[in-house]
């Protein structure tokens, strides 16, 4: 019976690799005739081969099955060096299979032979454990061993407090958004004893149909704190217990709005004001009223606008629910409110437009607008704005004394099709352009996409810093794009400080596009995933998901970046729609001239299709890995959707990692360390989480935060969890682990002697991290 049950059993196995290598054979063969690698179908013949031995009971199954799984091992080496990972897709699968050679079966006198296999094997999985565990603890410099920061990046005294060191009083903390706290209670040597102080809740969850994200970075003035939930309510938190002092609802009908998105508000304190609203808090709703609140009692104040609030949708002309909203705070300077917004993307080629306007901060009224399709900035809304202008979506900042306003924005509409768009759309998408912040009117414009077709908006807020030069220090400004480009550029100009070159990009458009011969890329330039994609770079859990991969790598059209959308073949574009920097921006430390990001590389995929007479596109089918569907975008001809390119078991095709965090030195514009951030805890096939906390390099959504005690704070990944960093190094010292998505930006302050962190912990839709309604801090114990 006993051997009749081991009889079955290796059957079993046999009819298994059987299968294995007649898949392989068969996707391998179509791999081939696409151009390639043969390996796949080598594979599955070798595969085929070595379940009729072990069928047999044959003495040589194990001796080929290990001479088999040494080729594939020399075969893998050779495609991705020592990458985990990379190994992990080739080889671990195959291991595993071979590991039953050790298993003792009929035949006695075969195992000595059966234990080549076995051994070779385990000698496979042990070898890949060991590069997982090497890379948990490397950190990967460029040019620096680890550990060292130049003294040429570290000069300049430690920043010393000033009068608003222990506040948070804008979204980038400081007037030039540098996301930096002067705070230097946190140190290396102490962040490890932080313990939660407090956590929130604020009892604003999206409703089903929703996808309300909680992506707010809190404010701090005094002893409060302030954020914008996800349908727009403001709360106000005492900082050292995280009590509720004032809570403030517009009470909107926001029933058929199903985006909504709050990142922030803004704070004002009235010159020379007194009484109620001397000091105000600025939020915009989803109905699209611009509020403004008094910051001690969350009343709003009567004489801004309509009872304390404008309606931000006069001028616009038809706006149709969902298409226009404020998803950024309000920038204020020199007594005004700047404020752009979030216009819909592949919609139509009509929507609202994109304008830029300017609002007395007290009194609500209008005092410029930036409508590039008018040639006046007057203060007026008759006969209205031009529509399906590019809007600046992304935060703003200025140079308060060169009286600058440095606006991102996006590009005109629809994304993925331009051949109807205007002079002025072409010259002002996707660029940084700088307006006088009194009257509206443009300085200088300077563009990281010509003619986008990518979805390239500019989506991070611009941060300001003083570089050396010649003469003395040189007003910078740094511009993070989604191409992981870090455009380095005098703010009084625009001229780049970093050199800029322009390169050839694919032309070639079956659709008519015309295309730009060339885009600008900046000598600095992060990205976590390789320059350019090669079918070697393609990834699955295990061969069979990677071959497919590759399959459809082949099969889809890819020239390099700016490989335009066509109806052809879908197009990939890398490094996507979140890919390179997103809206967390970059965070940069003036006393030691450092900036840190953590971009991400995420290759999607844009499909489109014609809808003119006797073309078939069903409305609102969804592609696998879809976010969009195939809609129709009106007023083009086409049809278009956008998606992450994921295999089969929905996990990506491109090969960790897929986030990093960067280090460099803005005197030198060197990397000083770069290091691949978030663990494969909360991920895995089908979303299912596989509790595995491997350092895997998730994407990021949100931003870094830097302070004065040498720490680098963010939350970012897709494993729920708050770390903290050495800024010197890039070592991990400390991490709490978050009861929702981390996708948010970290804040830092002060209250009665005390220096917390902070994070909202809210979740993202999109990336499926875990939905909540958290506001946590932490303190040293």
């Amino acid at each position: 019976m006993a051997e009749g049950f081991r009889s079955l059993v290796e059957r079993v196995y046999s009819l298994g690799l059987a299968l294995l290598g007649v898949l392989l054979l068969a996707g391998g063969l179509q791999l081939l005739r696409l151009g390639g690698s043969p390996w796949y179908a080598a594979a599955g013949l070798a595969l085929l081969a070595l379940a009729i031995l072990a069928w047999r009971g044959h003495a040589w199954a194990g001796p080929g099955y290990a001479a088999f799984l040494l080729l594939t091992c020399a075969w893998a080496l050779w495609e991705s060096g020592l990458d985990a990972w990379a190994l992990t897709a080739r080889l671990a699968l195959l291991a595993a299979l071979g590991s039953w050679f050790l298993v003792p079966l009929r035949g006695a006198g075969r195992a000595g032979t059966r234990r080549w296999a076995g051994v070779a094997s385990l000698a496979v999985l042990l070898g890949l454990a060991l590069l997982h565990a090497a890379a948990a603890f490397r950190t990967m410099p460029s040019t620096l061993p680890t550990g060292t920061v130049p003294p040429a990046a570290m000069t300049g005294p430690a920043a010393q407090p000033d009068a608003d060191a222990a506040d948070w009083p804008r979204y980038g903390n400081s007037a030039a958004a540098t996301r930096y706290s002067p705070l230097a209670q946190l140190q290396v040597g102490n962040v490890s004893r932080l313990k939660l102080a407090w956590s929130f809740r604020t009892g604003d969850l999206a409703k089903p149909g929703q996808d309300y994200n909680f992506e707010a970075t809190p404010l701090k003035v005094g002893r409060l704190l302030y954020a914008c939930t996800p349908s727009g309510q403001v709360v106000a938190l005492d900082a050292a217990s995280g009590r509720l002092a004032w809570r403030f609802d517009a009470r909107g009908d926001y029933g058929r709005i199903v985006v909504f998105t709050c990142r922030g508000v803004s704070y004002y304190a009235v010159p020379s004001g007194k009484g109620a609203c001397s000091e105000r808090i600025y939020v915009a709703t989803p109905d699209n009223r611009l509020w403004s609140l008094d910051a001690r009692s969350g009343v709003p104040c009567e004489g801004f606008g309509s009872h304390g609030a404008i309606d931000l949708r006069a001028g616009l002309g038809e706006i149709r629910t969902g298409q226009y909203s404020v998803s950024s705070p309000p920038l204020v300077t020199h007594g005004r409110l700047v404020v752009g917004a979030r216009v819909q993307d592949n919609i139509s080629t009509d929507m609202p437009s994109g304008v830029v306007r300017a609002f007395d901060a007290v009194t609500g009224s209008l005092s410029w607008v930036w409508d590039v399709g008018r040639a006046d900035h007057v203060a007026s809304s008759a006969p209205g704005y031009t529509r399906s202008t590019p809007n600046v979506w992304a935060p703003m900042v200025a140079d308060e004394q060169l009286g600058l306003v440095y606006l991102p924005t996006g590009n005109a509409a629809a994304d993925f099709w331009g051949a109807h768009r205007r002079p002025f759309d072409e010259r002002f998408s996707a660029s940084i352009v700088a307006v006088d912040a009194t009257t509206g009117e443009t300085r200088w414009v300077f563009q990281s996409t010509h003619h986008d077709v990518w979805d390239n908006d500019i989506s991070a807020q611009p941060v300001l810093v003083d570089l050396p030069g010649p003469g003395g220090p040189r007003p910078a400004l740094v511009a993070a794009t989604k191409q992981g480009n870090l455009f380095v550029l005098d703010r009084r100009s625009g001229e780049p400080i970093v050199p800029v070159r322009e390169e050839p990009a694919p032309q070639s458009s079956d659709i008519g596009e015309p295309l730009s011969a060339t885009q600008p890329r900046s000598a600095l330039a992060l990205n976590p995933g390789p320059d350019r994609l090669t079918e070697q770079a393609m990834w699955g859990l295990m061969p069979l998901d990677q071959m497919l991969c590759r399959i459809r790598f082949r099969q889809a059209r890819y020239e390099g970046r700016y490989t335009p959308p066509g109806i052809s073949r879908p197009s990939i574009v890398y490094p996507g729609m979140f890919g390179g920097i997103e809206w967390g921006g970059v965070a940069i430390d003036p006393a030691r001239g450092i900036l840190v990001a953590n971009p991400s590389a995420m290759p999607f995929i844009v499909r489109m299709a014609s809808t003119s007479a006797g073309s078939k596109v069903p409305r609102g089918a969804a592609p696998e890995g879809t976010l969009t569907g195939l809609e129709p975008t009106e007023g083009t001809g086409y049809a278009a959707s956008y998606f992450g390119f994921l295999g089969p078991l929905k996990v990506p095709c491109m090969q960790p990692p897929w986030g990093k965090l960067y280090a460099v030195d803005l005197a030198t514009a060197r990397v000083l360390w770069e290091r691949p951030v978030g663990t494969a805890r909360n991920s895995g096939p089908f979303g299912i989480a596989t509790h595995v906390p491997l350092v895997v390099g998730t994407p990021q959504v949100g931003g870094p935060l830097l302070t004065a005690g040498g720490l680098v704070f963010a939350s970012a990944t897709l494993d729920d969890t708050l770390r903290a960093y050495e800024l010197a190094s890039g070592r991990e010292l400390w991490s709490a682990r978050l009861p929702a998505g981390g996708q948010a930006t970290p804040m830092s302050y002060e209250v009665d002697g005390r220096q917390y962190v902070a994070i909202a912990a809210g979740g993202h839709g999109v990336l499926g991290t875990k939905a909540g309604d958290y506001l946590l801090a932490w303190t040293l114990e």
